[in-house]
């Protein structure tokens, strides 16, 4: 069972500080290491950072969706936030694909149910659903499919979920296999049934490339996108930004693009954040492009700017974090920390990942093997840190904190999730060898509660 952490003095207490609430009711411990000290929130559970919501707080409960690495059940974790206890998993489809890929996204509805919404990665033309009863998150409705009609053989992957409040309509936002490209399609009765498909955003390179795009709900009516070229193991990935509202997409400071209905948003559209070396690579795997970015994490603050956090690929044994954020007037651009070494030499650009803190994005977490001021070696297994960072700040002024050190498994893949006065940091600590071969549970800690 899992101890009951509280603050200590001196180092402690001030890293607690940092964590910037006075709601902040669990501590973190001098060498605390996850399985130990942390809440183990769903057992069995990995997911790859192109899906969204991936995780949700309903009624009190954190749900977290994943894919077991060992059997390819795609599962949902309820922990109850409350009593802190993990309430088990809920069986959505058995034995589907071992992949990463294949993580649920969430959609709280009206009704106090919950949509779940899933596909293979790029095998079938198809996404599954099923919305689970009003008060039990453990017990869900009969599977259901949406076939989708293109003449490509190929399938469809990733599934965000966003309902914009103007069009009342709820948007799965994914990547097709005909155009190879962001594609959605709506629902107008909250996930019931689904309209056709829309091609949304594409690239200008020429060739069969797929953007790599992430997302958040700017407003009750917008979604704010950021998104590459391609893989960066193919290209020199710039990173982009627009916001997508009303059928039309918009820059940061609210000056129109161009409206969907005359065709999808091409990356030279858009606003460039971050310029990469834009140089193609044609080998296969075992490298990335130089100088390539790759889009990790989005969020948006009170006064309604968005913020993106990305990694940078220089080397397999080099990369870092970097944090582009609006202020209102122009976009600040800069280094945060180094993310070490590559997980996986098959990718080269897959990283820890990092997060923000959604009700204050100069709130960042971060997971990297080592140090994350210096890019010395810290002992070669992935950690959690956070920092406070401010505008002005970058690499050379942040301080970061360890949440966890001296671990045996890395922790990887971040992520704050708030909601009903709860807020709670949860990563994936375990063995992981690849996407399709990792032994991971769902760790975290509660941050905030009412």
């Amino acid at each position: 069972m899992k101890k009951k952490i509280w603050f200590r003095f001196g180092f402690w207490r001030s890293v607690a500080l940092l964590l910037s609430t006075s709601s902040v009711w669990g501590g973190i411990p001098e060498n605390a290491k996850p399985g130990e000290s942390f809440a183990l929130m769903a057992k069995d559970t990995g997911w790859c950072w192109f899906q969204d919501p991936r995780a949700i707080i309903l009624q009190g409960k954190l749900v977290i969706g994943g894919v077991d690495g060992q059997t390819g059940d795609v599962t949902l974790g309820v922990f109850d936030l409350a009593t802190e206890t993990a309430l088990g998993s809920a069986l959505l489809h058995p034995a589907l694909q071992r992949d990463d890929h294949n993580a649920p996204a969430l959609y709280g509805r009206p009704d106090g149910r919950l949509l779940a919404m899933w596909s293979m990665h790029g095998n079938e033309k198809k996404h599954y659903y099923r919305v689970s009863e009003a008060d039990d998150f453990l017990r869900w409705g009969a599977l259901r499919e949406y076939n989708h009609d293109y003449a490509d053989k190929r399938g469809v992957t990733y599934t965000n979920l966003y309902y914009l409040e103007d069009q009342g309509a709820l948007y799965n936002i994914f990547r097709d296999g005909e155009h190879f490209n962001p594609c959605y399609i709506r629902s107008t009765d909250h996930g019931e049934t689904w309209g056709e498909l829309t091609h949304f955003i594409t690239h200008d390179l020429g060739s069969r490339q797929r953007p790599y795009a992430r997302y958040v709900q700017k407003d009750a009516s917008t979604v704010a996108i950021s998104f590459t070229d391609a893989h960066p193991r193919q290209y020199g990935n710039h990173i982009y930004y627009a916001a997508y509202r009303d059928g039309a997409f918009f820059r940061a400071d609210g000056s129109e693009i161009k409206r969907l209905s005359q065709g999808p948003l091409r990356t030279g559209e858009a606003e460039r954040v971050y310029e990469g070396s834009g140089q193609r690579r044609e080998g296969g795997h075992g490298e990335s492009a130089p100088n390539s970015a790759w889009t990790g994490a989005m969020a948006v603050d009170r006064d309604g700017n968005p913020h993106i956090g990305y990694s940078l690929y220089l080397t397999n044994e080099d990369h870092r974090y970097r944090l582009a954020s609006w202020d209102g007037a122009k976009w600040v651009d800069r280094e945060i920390a180094f993310a070490g070494n590559c997980l996986w030499d098959v990718e080269t650009s897959y990283t820890g990942l990092l997060a923000f803190d959604p009700g204050d994005p100069r709130r960042v977490y971060i997971s990297t093997d080592v140090d994350p001021a210096t890019g010395e070696s810290s002992g070669g297994v992935h950690e959690i840190y956070t920092a406070w960072i401010e505008a002005v700040d970058d690499v050379s002024t942040i301080e970061w904190s360890p949440i966890t050190r001296g671990s045996e498994h890395r922790n990887i893949r971040p992520m704050v999730v708030a909601g009903d006065g709860y807020k709670a940091l949860v990563w994936q600590n375990g063995p992981w060898t690849g996407f399709v071969n990792y032994d991971t549970d769902a760790v975290g800690l509660v941050l905030e509660r009412p």
